[in-house]
């Protein structure tokens, strides 16, 4: 199909911002599109706080939550170039204290096919406790709480969302490394690449910086969410950043900047979870109406929801609103990237 360009890409997308904003992707949003690596499109709507009303802007950084695993996934896949691991390596074998399944490997971790549940519902409680939001979790116990669960499966036979998993490479990258998981992101992602607005938080949960508030939606209503300790979540969605950092993060990923191109191929060979996502290293799969390709991945965290993708025609789009809206769910097919793949 024809790319849309100049003035017509402007107005596609922040129509389709503002169309979103009306079906209740609220109370803000903001895109940003790049296109083989340059600019094509940074715009808002709605705003960023509901007090003072000033809308998002591209300065704001926001909780990237899930998004945290492709981070963590590029470190694990760095070790496997160097030689270090190996994707097939036991996880036994570095993490003795654990009762781990003897056949799991760093391969079923890096796609959520573990078998181990994710620890997050167990942690929260339901109705939610929002004391634990406040409190440090240090990893090692949370991994504890889902190895304690029941609903464990044989590892590779089935995929479902867990931060567990996650948690247990981030444990194996300190292990190797002899460093902390964040020192590691920072020191092999985020200053390579200048991700100036991008951190890793651990025990803090105040977000540095300008940044737009994060809401909860319950029923028509936006509450402010409140602070969240990053240690909930650690490696499967601590990470904080900014949509201009997240593009180039991705682009610099899938164009090879930061790992050799079999470790490209292995994050992008996705196991099919249904006839449009696959998952593979880190990354999701999208299969578009279209026919066009896209891998990346979401975030939700309490207070923000996130969506990048970069398409197989060259453009990456990176999007989220500040509010976390079970009964709204914010996925792949929506206006802006409809526009993106005109």
């Amino acid at each position: 199909m024809r790319r849309l360009r100049g003035r017509a890409a402007l107005t596609g997308f922040q129509r389709a911002l503002e169309h979103m904003l009306e079906a209740g992707h609220g109370p803000g949003l903001f895109a940003r599109v790049t296109h083989h690596g340059e600019e094509e499109f940074a715009g808002a709507a709605g705003v960023a706080d509901l007090v003072e009303r000033r809308p998002i802007t591209a300065a704001d950084r926001l909780r990237i939550g899930g998004i945290t695993k492709t981070f963590v996934a590029t470190v694990v896949l760095q070790l496997v170039d160097e030689r270090r691991i190996a994707v097939e390596d036991p996880v036994g074998g570095w993490l003795p204290e654990y009762p781990l399944h003897p056949d799991l490997t760093l391969a079923h971790l890096l796609g959520m096919r573990s078998g181990i549940p994710c620890y997050t519902r167990a942690l929260v409680g339901d109705p939610p406790d929002v004391r634990t939001f406040l409190r440090y979790h240090a990893p090692e116990d949370l991994v504890r709480l889902a190895l304690a669960l029941d609903g464990h499966t044989a590892p590779g036979s089935d995929h479902r969302r867990s931060n567990t998993d996650y948690l247990l490479l981030g444990l194996v990258i300190e292990w190797i490394t002899g460093q902390r998981l964040d020192a590691q992101v920072w020191q092999r992602v985020i200053a390579p690449l200048g991700l100036r607005d991008t951190y890793f938080p651990t025990v803090d949960p105040a977000l540095r910086g300008r940044h737009a508030t994060g809401y909860f939606r319950c029923g028509d209503d936006y509450l402010p969410c409140p602070e969240v300790t990053p240690s909930q979540s650690w490696a499967g969605g601590a990470m904080v950043s900014t949509p201009a950092d997240l593009a180039r993060f991705f682009d610099s990923l899938l164009g090879g900047e930061l790992l050799s191109p079999a470790s490209v191929a292995a994050m992008c060979d996705a196991t099919r979870l249904d006839p449009e996502r696959g998952y593979g290293y880190g990354l999701y799969r999208i299969r578009f109406d279209t026919g066009a390709t896209g891998y990346g991945h979401h975030g939700a965290v309490p207070g923000y929801t996130s969506l990048v993708v970069r398409i197989d025609n060259g453009r990456t789009v990176v999007l989220y609103r500040n509010s976390f809206d079970k009964t709204r769910p914010m996925w792949w097919n929506n206006p802006v990237f409809a526009a993106a793949l005109s």
